[in-house]
């Protein structure tokens, strides 16, 4: 009988686990698209002064930002939506050579409806092998994110208030010290000082 009672108490702690795992990944993408829409606020401000690129190192980060329609990251042109227009662009990259942490933020308008520019991208991502794992719809916005290998994405289609459509493209791969393991390898996962030990 006691044998019996351990076997089914196992699934119900894997159970609510698993949520807060998922919650946490989606949580740290949430943070990475606030992050970047303050960046591309200050890189749409360089714009406007008639700046074009700018790089600098903050944080152990080398920054580059980039404004105007020249402003697309090569790792981006994929995913950029046709006949859209690129306000500008973030690209951060870790200054140390035993850590790959990268991120890139881009921002474009379209004249197209959100519902069209959404389904583009949720095919157009699914088409690329990326696995999408939450679309969420939130008045007149829309994110999609996902994941693939060691990289996640993100894209936030809203309207801008002016009767175009905003689309904000978050992209990141972290690998080496201090990334968190991708579920597939969670069994073979030993917490290190970069990543400690949970319940």
């Amino acid at each position: 009988m006691k044998k019996i009672m351990n076997h089914t108490a196992a699934p119900a702690k894997k159970d609510r686990l698993e949520p807060a795992k998922a919650d946490s990944r989606f949580a740290l993408i949430a943070t990475k698209v606030a992050g970047a829409v303050a960046v591309l606020a200050l890189t749409l401000s360089l714009s406007a002064c008639g700046g074009k690129e700018v790089s600098f190192s903050s944080g152990g980060m080398q920054e580059t930002q980039k404004s105007g329609k020249d402003s697309i990251p090569g790792d981006l042109k994929s995913m950029t939506y046709p006949g859209a227009t690129a306000s500008g662009s973030q690209s951060s990259k870790s200054e140390d050579k035993e850590v790959t942490d990268e991120s890139q933020y881009l921002q474009l308008t379209s004249s197209d409806a959100i519902e069209k520019v959404a389904g583009w991208y949720e095919q157009n991502l699914k088409n690329a092998g990326w696995n999408i794992e939450k679309k969420e719809t939130m008045g007149n916005m829309v994110t999609i994110s996902g994941t693939m290998k060691d990289s996640e994405v993100s894209v936030t289609i809203s309207d801008d208030g002016s009767g175009s459509t905003s689309i904000l493209i978050t992209k990141s791969t972290s690998v080496g010290a201090g990334a968190v393991p991708d579920e597939g390898d969670n069994e073979n996962f030993k917490p290190n000082k970069d990543v400690p030990p949970t319940d």
